[in-house]
């Protein structure tokens, strides 16, 4: 989770963080998966006519998972095998999601998850089940644009194995795919809430000032491990235009943001007044008070799995 998303043209990646990325992953799929169930009753009801209720996992096409556009709706919650998806090889399937910030330079491929705003694709990865992410590759010369929203990818299931330009190796994904917000009437309260909370980018621009503020408060440790920047004072003028925009919700619905949002706040004030006094050492104090943030905005993703 805490990568540097936004720095694509500095390897995107710090190597100090990688180890703090999948011990937070791990920990929100390990909380997730007691919401599988829940959330699962949430995901929109496909329409057909044919009763058959043929078992996904034994294998077979699912007849109650056809939607109207003749596609098969595949499910996250599912923990589908490979075995399972053998029978819908090279056919077009449908899957609700959230995009990945991280994705390739030219929009051509990202990853779809169960998770919003996942920066760790693969953190627990398998070669037997589907457990939080779905590569999806756009038809030749489209591009993927990120959104924060829930989205329904519709595309050809390929199952072979592959390798990506950021070195992650899997046996599926989809290809020529189209992306389309998802129905959040139909996927429960809680995703309508989350679609609404994405349309202000809340994610993007909180997540930008927490990692404008973690480069100064891990300047030493980043630094001594090869990435190069300057410390600099953190604008805080968006950061403080998004606790507006979350004050107009059910303060109640959002407090963990909001508190986020606001802990954040008094963090960088206080740390950009230590980089102007040029007090270094003192800036070093905060390093846990910032990761906490993480932790706490990871806590408040985590309730919206699909």
């Amino acid at each position: 989770m805490k990568n540097k998303t936004k720095r694509k043209s500095n390897n995107g990646l710090k190597m100090i963080i990688a180890v703090i990325v999948v011990i937070i992953c791990a920990s929100i799929f390990m909380i997730s998966m007691g919401a599988s169930k829940e959330n699962a009753e949430n995901i929109p009801e496909v329409q057909n006519e044919n009763t058959d209720n043929i078992s996904l996992l034994e294998g077979k096409l699912n007849t109650k998972r056809i939607m109207k556009d003749g596609s098969y709706q595949i499910r996250f919650s599912d923990l589908v095998s490979l075995d399972a998806l053998e029978v819908y090889k090279d056919k077009t399937v449908t899957a609700i999601g959230y995009l990945s910030p991280i994705g390739a330079y030219d929009g051509s491929f990202t990853y779809l998850m169960n998770l919003p705003y996942q920066t760790c694709p693969y953190c627990l990865p398998s070669d037997t089940k589907i457990t939080n992410t779905l590569a999806i590759f756009a038809k030749n010369g489209n591009s993927i644009e990120f959104t924060e929203a829930a989205v329904m990818v519709r595309g050809t299931l390929k199952l072979e194995p592959y390798t990506d330009e950021y070195g992650y190796s899997y046996n599926y994904r989809l290809v020529d795919v189209e992306i389309e917000e998802a129905d959040t009437s139909a996927l429960g309260e809680k995703i309508v809430l989350y679609n609404k909370i994405a349309e202000k980018e809340v994610l993007t621009r909180l997540m930008e000032t927490l990692y404008a503020v973690d480069d100064n408060v891990y300047y030493d440790e980043y630094t001594a491990n090869g990435y190069e920047y300057e410390r600099q004072i953190v604008d805080l003028t968006d950061l403080e235009a998004l606790i507006t925009d979350l004050e107009a919700f059910d303060k109640e619905e959002v407090s963990i943001l909001l508190e986020t949002a606001t802990s954040l706040k008094e963090i960088a004030t206080e740390v950009n007044k230590l980089l102007g006094e040029e007090n270094y050492d003192k800036i070093l104090e905060y390093k846990e008070r910032t990761l906490q943030l993480f932790y706490s905005i990871n806590d408040w993703m985590g309730a919206y799995e699909l």
